[in-house]
């Protein structure tokens, strides 16, 4: 990824997530602990994602701005609630830049696991709104840790066309 910091944040979040697996695995999926661990694992692989995506756009975008056009970007885009769905990070992106969206769509459309991509963060998405809105989410550990490392691709591609 050409963003270290946040091909580091989904690094760190991608092994703490394997570190959730690892406890689940100790207590047994049976254990009362289980689903709280599992809950936390979605909150906590959504929310890397959604916050990767939202720092390359900022990142990019305040390089070389003006302080209020710093603290814009702060506000609205790193400090924002925009659930990391693929409909919110086209808008985001199209908010600044009409080629990026374009460019956005292209390259996931042309990845050849397009559909299991948008599938899985989606199901990321959902399930960590479903948790939100007080429901009980039903993905398991290993459901997550899939989703999540399918759902970075999403980033990969906002990180491949932000130049």
């Amino acid at each position: 990824m050409n963003n270290a910091d946040v091909d580091l944040q989904l690094t760190q979040c991608r092994t703490e997530l394997d570190h959730v697996q690892t406890i689940i695995n100790t207590f047994g999926i049976t254990s009362p602990v289980t689903p709280y661990l599992t809950k936390y694992a979605v909150i906590r692989a959504c929310g890397s994602i959604e916050v990767s995506f939202k720092a390359l756009v900022a990142d990019f975008c305040s390089k070389k701005s003006k302080k209020q056009v710093k603290r814009f970007i702060h506000m609205k885009i790193r400090k924002g609630s925009a659930n990391p769905s693929q409909e919110n990070i086209m808008n985001i992106l199209n908010s600044f830049d009409e080629n990026w969206k374009k460019n956005f769509k292209s390259n996931l459309k042309s990845d050849p696991q397009k559909q299991q991509i948008v599938v899985s963060l989606q199901s990321l998405v959902d399930a960590r709104n479903e948790f939100a809105h007080g429901g009980s989410p039903t993905l398991s550990i290993a459901d997550v840790l899939s989703h999540f490392d399918r759902a970075r691709r999403v980033v990969e591609h906002v990180d491949a066309i932000i130049l």
